[in-house]
């Protein structure tokens, strides 16, 4: 029951950006204890800043929303998104999947394609490509070095930035915070957006995975002009205006419904 009620309470703070306890302990059926108890509990698990009467988000430009809150929203957004970027991979291909909870997605859409080569620094990815049961054997999983980073799990870091400079990719799958026709791609961590732009000059085609929320936005840490990406894959509900400032700065832009997101192949 915790577990609903908190999922609940981070909803509610992603719809509106901040909740308050007596409206919150009405909606849940709970007392005010109650609510400020799991406001407690969210705030030391770092999904939220607790303030007088209720609780704000702590994200902004420089701080994203918690990997477990990601990673529990728009799911089917994100399956229709991977699935259309695992359709560019070929048999033999050698592939870097970036962080994110979108780019990890991807790992149940590679099935029926041999003798790939999976480069990452992200232990989430990596496990999930080492236990997937969609992948052909054999292929082969390269994981770079690097110091982990709480939360998202990513390595970063003078040894990955090493391991990534010595690679040389077919594509690369890169998620990010923001894609903005001005600001080009950015996102919310510099250490992560350094790994990232590596990324960038060591992929012959470089596709970047966004929904529709990360449209416009501008974040902390330049990664890539857009003159430096080759396809921006994204979701049917992004904002027209938003998409066609892409287009006309050259990106080539795809669009899926989620409606049609695929369970795996």
């Amino acid at each position: 029951m915790k577990g609903g009620r908190h999922d609940a309470i981070l909803e509610a703070l992603e719809a509106s950006g901040t909740v308050e306890v007596t409206i919150l302990a009405k909606q849940l059926g709970v007392s005010e204890i109650t609510v400020r108890r799991d406001l407690l509990e969210l705030e030391s698990a770092g999904y939220l800043r607790r303030v007088h009467g209720g609780a704000m988000r702590t994200t902004g430009r420089a701080f994203d929303r918690p990997y477990l809150v990601r990673e529990r929203q728009d799911t089917a957004t994100k399956r229709a998104i991977a699935a259309a970027a695992a359709r560019l991979v070929k048999s033999g291909d050698a592939i870097a999947l970036d962080s994110g909870t979108t780019v990890l997605n991807m790992v149940d859409f590679l099935g029926g394609l041999a003798n790939l080569t999976l480069v990452t620094a992200n232990l989430r990815t990596a496990w999930t490509v080492a236990n997937s049961r969609t992948l052909l054997r054999p292929f082969r999983l390269i994981v770079s070095g690097g110091v982990v980073r709480e939360d998202e799990l990513s390595m970063v870091g003078a040894s990955a930035l090493s391991h990534y400079r010595k690679m040389r990719v077919d594509i690369a799958f890169i998620g990010v915070g923001g894609v903005n026709a001005k600001a080009g791609i950015t996102d919310y961590n510099l250490d992560d957006a350094e790994l990232k732009r590596v990324l960038v000059e060591s992929a012959r085609r470089v596709v970047i995975l966004a929904d529709r929320s990360k449209l416009g936005n501008e974040n902390f840490a330049q990664v890539a002009e857009l003159s430096e990406i080759d396809m921006l894959i994204t979701d049917s509900g992004a904002d027209p205006a938003l998409v066609k400032s892409l287009r006309d700065a050259g990106v080539e832009v795809q669009q899926v419904d989620p409606a049609d997101a695929p369970d795996g192949r």
